[in-house]
Parts: C-alpha cells; sequence; structure tokens
C-alpha cells in the first residue's frame, strides 16, 4: 500500500503496525522496501532476467577495488 498509495496510509494502517512493530522498526521497514523496490525497478529497466548477472564477489567494483 505505501508504495502504491501513499497517501492511504490511514491511522488503522498504523496503529497495525505498532500491533507488531515499534516506531524504528517500522523505519526500517520502510527503508528496507525502498531499497528493495528502487533495485527491482532498475532491474526491470534494465531487463534483465534470473541468473543474468554475474556472482562473483567482486562483480560491478572498479578494478582496483576488486
Amino acid at each position: 500500500m505505501l508504495v502504491w498509495d501513499p497517501e492511504g496510509a490511514s491511522e488503522r494502517v498504523w496503529s497495525r503496525l505498532r500491533e507488531h512493530f515499534s516506531d524504528e522498526e517500522i523505519v526500517e521497514l520502510g527503508a528496507f522496501v525502498s531499497l528493495t523496490y528502487g533495485q527491482q525497478r532498475v532491474i526491470k529497466t534494465w531487463d534483465v532476467g534470473h541468473n543474468e548477472l554475474p556472482a562473483e564477489p567482486g562483480a560491478g567494483l572498479a578494478p582496483k577495488a576488486r
């Protein structure tokens, strides 16, 4: 809901979240969702499929950083 309709986050939504999470955890959850959503949008924009990116740990780093 927060991704598709931020204005739709009523007090009921926040009350339900607070039944299970502290305010700090809600902020952390929101940060995780926004990061993951952003990553997925970039992957979709680049039209990357599963297992199409290198699995090596240094992939994407500048040569000196490897």
